[in-house]
């Protein structure tokens, strides 16, 4: 005990005997701030990727645009086509998941008999790619990919997606669908179903829930306010619309409102929209609306090459409530759609999912989109699929394709594969002259700024500003060095600097200097671990 005791008090007398300097520490620079709403000001606090669908960040645009981005179709589509037997006509309105669970992408797609009314099947396949696809056989007894779907008359437009927070398993997949109970007009109504495979389907008992809508109802979760949200059509009456509704339950559903409805945008083309799949993607929402132009039953003519054909657009949101046209440039405000501008040239200009070439390609006619709840990203990609047809959008009256006697025959139709670089939706960007895009003042948490940029032949550089607008020292354009490559995950660096800590938690603006470059969006992250030992 008394030799513990003799070793102990040896080690306090050392440690008294370091000189104090030798203690002392001081923590790096810029580490600790000060943060409250006085100085915060009317700076935004931004995390995640920030895109520029809209204006929201930024603050002036010099020598540069903005550009709406198309996804580059496959070469090999249709990646799923109707080839069995039972598949009388279609595929029609689908969706497509991919199971992270499983690691297997699932799809449900519908077929109808035109030979009989209001006779809908709902089929299934699966691929391990998302290209190549199976049938699989889940009605065992008639050795079709046909589902178990709610015994319903008329069950149609069927939206699916698997509720990975809901705790019972049986309600694992939901879907909502449209039906005529009774096999008349005057039963039509909206309902919802579920499943714990997303094969054998039960009613909920509660009919109807929704007021009736003739094109595909599509619901997803909104994880960011917590509840259902569909997209469906105006009505009833049903009219060409977009109209959305929410829910905490699935069952109980907000009374519709309309988000899209006509404008002097939609005027030159006589524009009118089907259904419009939705998706939750990062701080953004976004919808691949159908655009219908012209519609008619008289040919198609080189004045009007849009007569009686389907393409999609795309709609954008950043509360999931209010949303906006996206169009060449980017998000269009409402209070500019009733203005006085080129519509025509717009409207053309707006199409992010083009019909192919009038008989020459598959999808020449119609396109429309399958449904996918979630994004699906593969290899930094964001996959669209979407329903092609070979034929104008009343082909069954007009005669195009031509009928043959006794019946019309079937247009060609099939799921195709769009894929779009991830954040790629709308690019800033800058030719052989330099241009700047100056950011509003903004916060953010993190020491690592990421850009999504293009910048191959060109280059791009990133200066910070203090909010009144002073290049913050050592974070001049200068100071950074260029990007010059390709990349959706450059880290922006500047000389002499681990890393950009010393710009966090105070109100800065970025200014991008772009030369023959594309950028598509920047983020703040955290990667460093910054552990400090004792400081003075």
């Amino acid at each position: 005990m008394c030799f513990r005791l003799t070793c102990l008090s040896s080690l306090v007398i050392g440690l008294c005997c370091v000189p104090v300097q030798a203690q002392a520490r001081k923590a790096p620079p810029g580490t600790f701030k000060d943060l409250n709403d006085e100085i915060l000001g009317d700076a935004m606090i931004v995390r995640g990727m920030q895109l520029f669908i809209d204006d929201h960040v930024i603050a002036e645009m010099k020598g540069v645009r903005k550009q709406l981005n198309q996804p580059v179709k496959y070469g090999k589509n249709p990646v799923l086509k109707r080839d069995k037997p039972w598949e009388a006509s279609g595929p029609g309105y689908g969706t497509i998941i991919y199971d992270a669970e499983e690691k297997l992408f699932k799809a449900w797609y519908e077929t109808w008999n035109q030979d009989e009314e209001s006779s809908f099947s709902l089929l299934y396949a699966t691929s391990l790619n998302g290209v190549d696809w199976r049938k699989e056989l889940v009605d065992k007894e008639k050795r079709t990919n046909q589902v178990a779907d709610p015994k319903i008359h008329g069950i149609q437009a069927e939206g699916i997606m698997k509720d990975h927070h809901e705790v019972d398993p049986a309600k694992r997949y939901k879907m909502l669908f449209s039906c005529l109970p009774d096999g008349t007009p005057k039963s039509l109504m909206t309902s919802a179903a579920y499943s714990a495979d997303g094969i054998h389907w039960k009613a909920y008992p509660k009919l109807p829930i929704i007021p009736f809508s003739d094109t595909q109802v599509c619901p997803f979760w909104d994880a960011r306010h917590q509840r259902y949200v569909a997209i469906l059509r105006f009505g009833p009456p049903n009219t060409r619309l977009v109209s959305r509704i929410e829910s905490k339950d699935f069952l109980t559903w907000s009374p519709k409102v309309t988000i899209v409805r006509k404008t002097r945008m939609d005027v030159p083309l006589n524009t009118q929209f089907y259904q419009t799949a939705p998706f939750a993607y990062g701080n953004y929402y976004f919808g691949l609306m159908v655009a219908y132009h012209n519609a008619s039953l008289k040919p198609i003519t080189k004045e009007a090459p849009w007569t009686d054909r389907k393409n999609l657009h795309l709609i954008y949101s950043r509360n999931g409530l209010t949303w906006s046209r996206v169009g060449k440039n980017g998000a269009i405000p409402a209070r500019e759609l009733n203005k006085d501008k080129d519509w025509k040239q717009i409207a053309l200009d707006a199409v992010f999912v083009p019909y192919g070439k009038r008989d020459k390609q598959w999808d020449w006619g119609t396109v429309s989109p399958i449904f996918t709840p979630e994004p699906i990203i593969v290899n930094d990609e964001i996959w669209f699929y979407y329903v092609g047809i070979d034929a104008k959008n009343w082909w069954t009256w007009s005669g195009d394709p031509p009928k043959r006697d006794p019946n019309p025959k079937q247009p060609n139709a099939g799921i195709g594969l769009a894929k779009l670089r991830v954040d790629g939706f709308v690019s800033i960007e800058a030719g052989s002259d330099a241009g700047t895009l100056t950011t509003r003042p903004l916060v953010f948490l993190g020491d690592t700024l990421v850009v999504n940029a293009n910048a191959k032949g060109g280059t791009l550089v990133v200066e910070a500003l203090d909010a009144k607008g002073k290049v913050i020292s050592g974070f001049a354009a200068s100071d950074c060095k260029p990007i010059t490559t390709d990349s959706v995950r450059h880290i922006v660096t500047w000389k002499g600097k681990p890393d950009c800590h010393l710009l966090q938690a105070r109100p800065i603006r970025l200014r991008f200097h772009i030369k023959k470059a594309k950028l598509y969006g920047f983020e703040p992250k955290i990667r460093r671990n910054i552990y400090l030992q004792s400081y003075d």
